[in-house]
């Protein structure tokens, strides 16, 4: 038999805590740049939040598409293998 795999909820529950940890993520990374160009005057400190903010974004819309494809919601095509008209 086939496992069912994990109910929409609890799927759409881990999407949503993904993507605030990731927005919680840019914060760090906007204050540690803030925190490094105007504190303390450290270059590297800016770079490393910057970096980190730039992940965060990446991430969160990485995880934003994830949950828009497992839940379901589909742009046009209802399979890859459709032509686009």
């Amino acid at each position: 038999m086939s496992d069912p795999g994990p109910s929409p909820a609890s799927r759409e529950f881990v999407f949503r805590t993904i993507r605030l940890l990731m927005l919680v993520d840019i914060a760090i990374g906007g204050a540690l740049v803030l925190l490094g160009l105007f504190v303390l005057d450290f270059p590297g400190l800016a770079i490393a939040g910057a970096f980190l903010a730039c992940m965060g974004v990446g991430l969160a819309v990485l995880f934003g598409a994830l949950a828009r494809r497992a839940s379901g919601v589909k742009g046009g095509r209802s399979s890859p293998h459709e032509l686009r008209r």
